[in-house]
């Protein structure tokens, strides 16, 4: 545990809302994106999930990203356990994406 915030976003099929969420995001952490980890685990979407996350992951370069992309739905509960077992900090703030 190295950074002090692990930002979890587990998502499915919500491209549109997950773009919204990273653009806040990346705007909200200025100044604090060594002490920020984000997360994105994505439950198998059949949308654009997968692109904006490729688009995301090239402009937040600086932050620490990592992205899981389950092969299957496992489901919300699931998912959002994964994410929590995923932090890699002090404290987890899970949002939706």
């Amino acid at each position: 545990m190295n950074k002090l915030l692990t930002i979890a976003i587990p998502t499915y099929n919500r491209c549109t809302e997950l773009d919204k969420q990273l653009q806040w995001l990346s705007e909200a952490i200025q100044g604090h994106e060594t002490e920020c980890h984000i997360l994105v685990s994505d439950n198998c979407s059949m949308d654009g999930t997968p692109d904006v996350i490729k688009k995301w992951q090239t402009r937040l370069q600086n932050i620490s990203f990592q992205v899981n992309r389950h092969s299957r739905n496992i489901g919300l509960m699931p998912n959002l356990a994964f994410c929590v077992q995923q932090a890699q900090s002090e404290y987890i703030w899970i949002v939706g994406g």
